[in-house]
């Protein structure tokens, strides 16, 4: 099977050359957790909901056992090689009394001529005790696919303004809703000029276990997981005006969670992703911050028309360039780089052939009281840096090149 997905990948090469960047990368989670301070939160987050039970849960499969009480405080126990199935219980609501506590479910739903993107957030920050969030975009297209209207979603909710459930995927934030029935993600929610309803069947995938603990206290989780690869499987209604249209197309989405403050856990957060019409490809990599006494890990990930193609989580990032920032901080990034991705004898060598960072200080809209204490812990500085670059795939004997525009992101914490 994976042998026919590569061949049409090398037929496909000169098509998806072609087209145009689509990408929209999500925020690194620096961005977002990096504003709490140290305030502790007492409450638990959230009231049970009423929402409908989960069936047809995918599949899971046992992670390693690992006995973290015999594990040193600074230990980092990463994502085995490889990638694992999935089960719902990896993106349930952790709903943590943690201060550093932060957890979202991200969709992007590339439809049209609508175009959704909704994030559920819930959050334990410094000045705002178990918040929850909506934040997110519909946006219009017309028959040449140019971009005609955008519609910002965002809205925060306090603590008892929002549901959810630790048995089940069921979140009730006001008027959006993300819950799993039959089989498929249901998705909910408005704009200005009216509502939105998908169903996006699961077809999830994560890094390894998915799981990453830090030291040897078993609450201190972080979590990543890719919920859906992109297909042409989305389905809704967007009404507009009192007019419902029916849309399908491509859909993707992800997980994170951790019961840590983001500053704590890491000093660096590298992302990127791109996606075609038959193509998506992922990268993370996590720098730990000195707390730990562990190396940087992350996952590399290749799917084609919604299969995946190649994954790992054994990489090697070597610097091509470095640049430095003298106006934040002087910090020192990696600007243009060479990745390379290994899974036994197949491999994924990604490298960058131009970079023009851009600098954006993660605290500047931040009031003044809360960017002093906020900076005591982190100095996060977000670095933008369009590319274009080179994938070369080898995989089950097959190679394949392919040239690409899109933007990479770091985040430096200090």
């Amino acid at each position: 099977m994976k042998q026919c997905i590569f061949v049409a990948i090398i037929a496909s090469l000169f098509c998806m050359s072609a087209c145009k960047s689509a990408e929209t990368p999500a925020p690194a989670q620096p961005q977002e957790a990096a504003q709490s301070a140290a305030q502790p939160v007492e409450e638990p987050a959230g009231q049970p909901s009423t929402a409908a039970e989960t069936t047809e849960e995918p599949e899971a499969e046992q992670a390693p056992q690992v006995d973290l009480t015999k594990l040193p405080e600074d230990a980092v126990t990463i994502y085995t090689q490889g990638s694992t199935k999935f089960s719902m219980k990896d993106i349930l609501p952790i709903l943590s009394d943690s201060s550093g506590y932060s957890q979202k479910w991200e969709f992007y739903i590339y439809t049209r001529p609508y175009e959704v993107r909704v994030k559920f957030e819930i959050s334990n920050f410094a000045f705002s005790k178990n918040e929850g969030k909506i934040r997110g975009y519909v946006r219009r297209y017309d028959d040449k696919d140019e971009q005609i209207e955008n519609y910002s979603l965002s809205k925060n909710l306090k603590n008892g303004q929002w549901k959810a459930r630790k048995d089940t995927l069921a979140l009730e934030f006001d008027d959006y809703s993300l819950s799993w029935q039959n089989g498929m993600f249901h998705l909910k929610g408005s704009y200005d000029k009216g509502t939105f309803e998908y169903d996006i069947p699961a077809n999830p995938w994560k890094p390894g276990t998915g799981v990453v603990y830090f030291g040897n206290n078993p609450s201190n989780v972080f979590k990543y997981s890719i919920l859906t690869y992109h297909q042409q499987v989305a389905k809704g209604t967007v009404v507009a005006d009192g007019t419902p249209v029916e849309v399908k197309g491509q859909a993707y989405a992800n997980h994170y969670a951790t019961n840590i403050a983001v500053y704590d856990m890491f000093d660096e957060v590298a992302d990127f992703r791109k996606r075609t019409e038959n193509l998506l490809v992922e990268f993370r990599y996590y720098e730990p911050s000195a707390k730990y006494n562990a190396q940087p890990f992350g996952f590399f990930f290749v799917a084609f028309e919604g299969q995946p193609v190649f994954s790992s989580t054994s990489i090697e990032r070597t610097p091509l360039e470095t640049w430095l920032d003298e106006e934040n901080y002087g910090y020192e990034i990696s600007s243009r780089q060479r990745i390379v991705a290994h899974d036994g004898s197949n491999s994924a060598t990604f490298e960058m052939l131009t970079a023009e960072p851009e600098a954006k200080d993660v605290y500047a809209d931040l009031p003044a009281f809360q960017r002093n204490v906020a900076s005591r812990f982190a100095k996060p500085i977000e670095y933008s840096i369009p590319i274009d670059w080179e994938l070369l795939l080898n995989v089950d004997g097959y190679q394949a090149k392919i040239p690409m525009s899109a933007s990479y992101s770091i985040t430096r914490l200090r």
